[in-house]
């Protein structure tokens, strides 16, 4: 069979992680029975790579913005298929494209619009409604849906108010390299009180609640460190937590890195003493499986999917709650046995989360869209 990857909406890092990580997987193990035709554009030009069952297409870079790619997918998505002879459609987008001909696999990974607390403007409440929407439709439409939590199954269903025809729960993995890095390193580099979050940090992503937690944790007498790691979308609000840090008086305390290279972030999760991420939404969150690999214990809060797919390997507080997050925080660096109790956890946890294991579901597609009407 031959399939019509649409990667128009890959347009982060994680989403480049996760497309790519399964499509290489389904290339070796469907080698000389399926094939792959690619859509990309400008904006994710780096997964292309040659490949002999990959066939790469690129679109006009328009297609990297949400609503214009809508447009384009409703006008030309139905003649690349046909131009293409694809058998069918999978799209990591979370919706179907509306009037296509051929069946259409769709990948469920962002919850955004779920999350009314999220949602903080009329703009931002607009574009929640039209995906919602959006959403509920393609619940109806898809030959398969594929969901990368449980979270985002039930989501789904909730929003939609029935059930798909046919769906899968697919996780997400972390890299080769990463699992390489864990099994050299694991804690050798451990420093004691040091606290490390890794990730895009969104608004969502709630850092400043991880400050206020953080000067709980100097208020109860542990000096403890705090690392951010990776990049800032949102200028004005890397300002804010800037400026938070500076009037709680923690400006020795935390350091901002930026985005930083996979040997710097592997012995940043060998270096940490905990990883700590108090997202307010997340459909799954590969960095804290990440620092788990290496025995780093994850702390998280408890919505959508953090405690799912942390599992037994880190401790979960309610969302904006500083002074639980503190609580757990000082649990962990102040009780030794708790500490190596999660780190063992956290690595048994991260051994769900490899790319032959994760991938395998993805094989049924085949057979879903086979005998779809």
């Amino acid at each position: 069979m031959r399939v019509l990857i649409n990667a128009l909406s890959v347009t982060n890092q994680s989403g480049r992680h996760v497309l790519m990580g399964h499509l290489n997987q389904l290339r070796r193990w469907t080698e000389g029975e399926h094939d792959y035709v690619i859509l990309h554009h400008d904006s994710n030009q780096d997964i292309v790579t040659p490949q002999p069952e990959y066939r790469w297409v690129k679109c006009p870079p328009e297609t990297a913005q949400w609503a214009a790619r809508a447009r384009w997918e409703y006008r030309n998505l139905n003649r690349l298929a046909a131009d293409t002879a694809s058998d069918f459609i999978f799209t990591p987008a979370g919706v179907t494209v509306p009037g296509i001909e051929r069946p259409q696999v769709v990948f469920c990974q962002n919850p955004w619009c779920l999350v009314p607390e999220l949602h903080q403007t009329w703009k931002d409440k607009a574009k929640a409604t039209l995906q919602r929407r959006s959403y509920r439709r393609t619940m109806g439409e898809a030959a398969l849906m594929v969901f990368n939590s449980q979270y985002m199954s039930d989501a789904y269903r909730v929003n939609a108010g029935f059930d798909a025809a046919s769906s899968l729960i697919v996780y997400q993995a972390i890299s080769d390299q990463t699992w390489t890095a864990a099994a050299d390193l694991g804690k050798s580099l451990r420093e004691k009180n040091h606290i490390v979050s890794v990730s895009a940090m969104a608004p969502h992503k709630a850092a400043d609640v991880l400050v206020r937690s953080l000067r709980l944790v100097h208020h109860a007498g542990v000096k403890a460190r705090l690392t951010f790691a990776g990049g800032w979308p949102d200028a004005g609000y890397r300002a804010r937590v800037e400026g938070l840090v500076e009037s709680l008086g923690l400006k020795d305390a935390v350091t901002f890195t930026g985005w930083i290279s996979e040997h710097e972030l592997h012995r940043l999760y060998s270096r940490a003493d905990l990883f700590c991420l108090l997202s307010r939404c997340e459909s799954f969150g590969i960095p804290a499986v990440e620092a788990q690999s290496f025995g780093t214990p994850a702390l998280g809060t408890d919505t959508c999917a953090i405690p799912e797919v942390g599992g037994a390997g880190g401790l979960y507080s309610s969302v904006d709650n500083a002074q639980s997050a503190a609580e757990n925080i000082l649990r962990c660096l102040t009780d030794d046995g708790l500490w190596r109790s999660l780190s063992d956890a956290a690595k048994t946890n991260a051994l769900r989360f490899r790319w032959d294991t994760c991938s395998r579901p993805l094989l049924q597609m085949f057979d879903a869209v086979s005998v779809s009407p």
